[in-house]
């Protein structure tokens, strides 16, 4: 039998706590700089896993890991907070990531790109003669590199 059929799977009925568990999971996930307050660790880790003891965070590097595991309680008080109850001793565990990995971040490609010195005097001529010289040549060095920039991604 399939959902065409007519059977229909309720996930909120058949796994509350799990379902629950996820919902809290999400909450901690976007509150997780308030809950941490160390820039230091909340960009180098993330809660991925709320199971029914314990919390898994991804770490970048070793000085979130040992910030973070003196920030169990913490961690704990924020998650009774959301709704989540322990069964039992609560405890974090950490899983170690590489930089690219964490937060499903990927490192964008480098290009250099350099501002094409006759469209910087092409600028700089159509500039007020009001405008200081420091000022019109960073204006048009600014406005070459983003037409390059823009010439670039289009290719």
């Amino acid at each position: 039998m399939t959902e065409d059929d007519g059977l229909i799977i309720d996930l909120r009925r058949m796994f509350p706590e799990a379902v629950k568990r996820v919902e809290i999971l999400e909450r901690l996930k976007r509150a997780w700089p308030s809950v941490v307050r160390f820039p230091a660790v909340w960009r180098y880790s993330l809660p991925v896993v709320l199971g029914v003891n314990y919390v898994v965070v991804d770490v970048r590097n070793d000085t979130a890991k040992k910030m973070l595991s003196n920030m169990a309680g913490n961690i704990m008080r924020a998650l009774s907070a959301m709704g989540y109850e322990s069964d039992g001793d609560f405890s974090l565990r950490f899983h170690a990531v590489k930089k690219e990995n964490l937060m499903g971040r990927k490192k964008s490609s480098v290009r250099e790109i350099l501002a094409d010195g006759e469209r910087v005097r092409q600028y700089m001529n159509g500039a007020p003669e009001t405008l200081p010289e420091e000022i019109n040549y960073a204006l048009a060095h600014l406005r070459a590199y983003l037409d390059g920039r823009q010439k670039s991604a289009r290719v």
